[in-house]
């Protein structure tokens, strides 16, 4: 940054005194008042300027000089002296005396003495200072310019630190000091030698030797900052990363892990770009011990391959169609959470290819997808699904404001011992709206769907013990459905408020979900705030809610002028007649659904709640209740979530009981302290993570302290106690431990 910015300035005095000799005639001696002189325009077209004081030209000589508040602007940019001579016969340039440089870029460079040779390849500059666009400084006793495009500087310092306004002189927070800095511009590459890192003024890390690239360059080969630090996990651990600059078009980053207990994990990331496109590789593997089995009886497994393979791309064919994949591997079920270096995969990961097209209201994709399943104890492998193709698509309006769509769906499913099926779905559908003059919104639709299964039950039964049934099987599912809204708005002072009614009828013939039709995608279903008011709540195709039913629902809200918001909502659903094939997968088959809805209060940016909830329909008891609330402001902050779910239709799910609670504390402009907590509140629950964190930030320098404590384990994964200090040197790197 300083070389550059020395460049710039060298280039400046240069440039327009040259111009300025070359035309002596046209300056003039003015002694008291002030001269002003346009010299010519540079081969760019750019004019330049020059003003002082005093401007004279002794032909014996040769030298030209300008004296007095001497200001020279070229283009966007102007050198400010006391003192500028020109040598015509040395063929030097010198300027002294209070020298500022204002840098198109924002940056201001200052000196006391600068001598330049004509062809602006050599030259030197004394006590040189720069701001940088950036407010980051550096400074140097002296700077020299060899070849035109290597520039060395002796005894240089640089911080981006503000200088503390009371005491100027005091060291700033950090800063690097190195007693030579070279930049080679050709190279595109800044060495320093004899460098030392201080902190308030105090040596804390010493270098005989390093560089790095220049501003210019965006990325280079070459070491990136290591981390190190302990895991209960793993021990302790070092990683150091090595980036490889292949191609502009790709790259590749090494990524060694040592650790304590688990020997070395080789790990490493490849990215490339293309013309229509990307892709991206990353992985790991390690030979480590792996333990197997539950908590009560485990055994260890020596020496075993262990790792994981992530990769996604993306590719655009043309202005429609594009394909890509990701994909999302591992070992073992717990490798990833043992190791943790890497994102969290949560409890399963999905892999998939897929192409897809878009035209106009049209969209087609066609995708494989397989699961592995990283609960331990469970089966590590569930259903391969391919392909899964769909279509859906949507007309322009007609003539009466209606539109016509078709939707289809053809899977492949494939799972081992169970069932494997293949289906075909196709629907064909209308919908037209209708606004009355007195303000009520009708929507009336109707649909003609029908479900074609190839199934093989692989002996599966039925609750009576009745053998499934293999080979074909379907059914046909007409549906009409009309709904009503009627939205009135009342103005006041300060604000509006609005409530609006809803009324939905949805009629399909009962029936339809007979057990020889397997399910795969609508096992787990819930009533909500959401899917209350529409034909289907099925979330997937293989189950179909139908029947006839009732659905009314309330939307009431109040806005305030300044922003403020407060909005309720509550529906419920009835069913004229119940439908017992839903029973088992889905829990709707009941006449009356749950009560849901949800609650909105947010008066101003300082405080905001969130409620959602859903109660049995025959009493007053909760299925699920969620709750968000956020109150405070920039300096100090609380966020806490609240989840309950009661026990669902899925075997594998129990109740569910949360609360995470969330602190953030501006002490001052400087520090910032975090809390956080998530607890089980189901019996024998307790405590499930704690974090707590510090925080230091100003203009150049971040330090944050974290403490993690998980109590989550497995029989491969322990309690976790983590302490991560983190430094960060703003526009020089940073270390982590």
């Amino acid at each position: 940054m300083a070389s550059r910015a020395l460049n710039y300035a060298l280039g400046a005095v240069l440039l327009a005194c040259a111009v300025t000799a070359s035309a002596p005639s046209a300056l003039g001696q003015s002694s008291g008042g002030r001269s002003e002189v346009a010299q010519s325009f540079d081969q760019n077209g750019l004019p330049i300027l020059l003003r002082a004081e005093e401007v004279s030209h002794d032909q014996d000589l040769g030298v030209i000089v300008a004296r007095g508040d001497v200001e020279i602007a070229h283009g966007d940019r102007i050198l400010l002296a006391d003192t500028l001579s020109y040598n015509q016969n040395a063929k030097t340039v010198t300027a002294s005396g209070n020298i500022r440089i204002l840098e198109p870029t924002g940056e201001v460079i200052f000196a006391d003495y600068v001598e330049l040779s004509e062809d602006m390849r050599d030259g030197t500059i004394e006590n040189l200072r720069i701001l940088l666009a950036d407010n980051a400084r550096i400074a140097a006793a002296g700077g020299r310019r060899s070849n035109g495009d290597v520039t060395e500087m002796a005894k240089a310092v640089y911080s981006p630190c503000e200088v503390c306004q009371d005491d100027p002189t005091r060291a700033p927070l950090w800063q690097v000091k190195a007693e030579r800095v070279i930049h080679d511009q050709s190279a595109q590459q800044v060495e320093y030698y004899d460098a030392v890192l201080e902190m308030y003024g105090v040596p804390v890390a010493y270098s005989p030797y390093f560089t790095h690239p220049d501003p210019t360059v965006k990325r280079r080969t070459g070491f990136l900052a290591p981390s190190f630090g302990s895991k209960t996990n793993t021990d302790w651990f070092l990683r150091t990363p090595f980036f490889w600059d292949i191609s502009p078009d790709k790259d590749a980053t090494l990524d060694p892990i040592l650790t304590g207990d688990q020997g070395i994990i080789y790990s490493g990331e490849y990215r490339e770009a293309f013309d229509t496109g990307y892709m991206d590789a990353s992985g790991s593997f390690t030979i480590a011990d792996e333990r197997i089995g539950s908590p009560e009886v485990e055994r260890i497994e020596e020496d075993v391959f262990r790792g994981h393979f992530f990769s996604d791309g993306q590719f655009h064919v043309d202005e429609t169609w594009r394909w890509g994949w990701d994909v999302n591997r591992s070992t073992d079920q717990t490798y990833l959470r043992k190791f943790s270096f890497w994102e969290d995969p949560g409890n399963s990961m999905t892999s998939q290819v897929y192409a897809e097209g878009f035209r106009g209201r049209n969209y087609t994709s066609a995708r494989t997808y397989s699961f592995q399943n990283l609960r331990q104890g469970q089966q590590s492998d569930t259903p391969v699904i391919l392909p899964l193709l769909d279509y859906n698509g949507l007309g322009e309006a007609d003539s009466l404001g209606g539109r016509w769509s078709l939707d289809a769906n053809f899977r492949g499913l494939t799972d081992g011992d169970d069932a494997d099926s293949q289906r075909f779905s196709l629907q064909a559908g209308y919908r037209r709206e209708f606004i009355a003059n007195f303000g009520l919104v009708t929507t009336v639709s109707g649909s003609l769907r029908g479900d074609v299964y190839n199934v093989d039950q692989a002996q599966q039964r039925d609750d009576s013990g009745r053998t499934l049934d293999d080979g074909l099987t379907g059914r046909i599912i007409p549906r009409v459905s009309a709904e009503a809204r009627y939205p009135m708005a009342r103005y006041s002072v300060g604000g509006r408020q609005v409530v609006e009614p809803i009324v939905a009828l949805h009629a399909a013939p009962n029936g339809g979900n007979n057990e020889d039709i397997p399910n795969a995608d609508s096992i787990i279903f819930e009533t909500d705030d959401i899917n209350v008011l529409v034909a289907n709540r099925s979330n997937g195709l293989d189950r179909v809610e139908t029947g006839q039913k009732v659905v009314a629902g309330l939307n009431m809200a109040h806005y305030d002028d300044d922003g403020g918001r407060l909005a309720f909502f509550i529906g419920q659903s009835y069913r004229l007649h119940d439908d017992n094939d839903l029973n088992v997968d889905t829990g709707i088959e009941n006449s009356r659904s749950d009560w849901v809805g949800r609650l909105e209060v947010s008066p101003n940016k300082y405080f905001s709640a969130f409620y959602r909830f859903n109660f049995k329909d025959d009493e007053f008891l909760a299925n699920r209740n969620e709750l968000s609330l956020s109150a405070g402001g920039d300096g100090f902050r609380i966020v806490s979530n609240y989840t309950f779910v009661r026990d669902s239709l899925d075997p594998a799910a129990t109740a569910v009981e949360e609360l995470s609670l969330s602190i953030s504390n501006k002490i001052n402009d400087y520090w910032t302290t975090q809390l956080s907590t998530l607890q089980d509140l189901e019996e024998g629950g307790g405590s499930l993570s704690h974090v707590a964190g510090l925080i230091y930030e100003d203009e150049c320098f971040i330090f944050s302290g974290r403490y993690v404590r998980t109590f989550t384990r497995s029989v491969d994964v322990e309690e976790e106690d983590s302490i991560l200090f983190r430094l960060t040197y703003k526009t020089l790197g940073e270390v982590e431990f």
